[in-house]
């Protein structure tokens, strides 16, 4: 079941609010009632808000910290 959520972390030393909709994993699932099963997949996060106190830093994070990001927000979920 997917969820909204909005937490603050620490990516670089800065100190960050991050928003967005996390999926939590789906374990596989060799048979169900119907003798058919499906092959789960991971945990997942759309991030869609990066700010630093009240300014939006999205459109300017690079790569490697939006990954950084979504691995971290993930992490917390667990």
């Amino acid at each position: 079941m997917s969820k909204k959520i909005e937490l603050g972390i620490t990516v670089s030393e800065v100190y960050l609010i991050v928003s967005g909709t996390y999926h939590p994993e789906e374990p596989t699932e060799w048979y169900d009632g119907n003798m058919s099963g499906h092959p789960g997949y991971g945990a997942e996060f759309e991030l869609a808000s990066v700010k630093v106190e009240d300014v939006e830093i999205i459109d300017i994070i690079s790569d490697e910290i939006y990954d950084e990001i979504i691995d971290k927000v993930i992490e917390n979920q667990k």
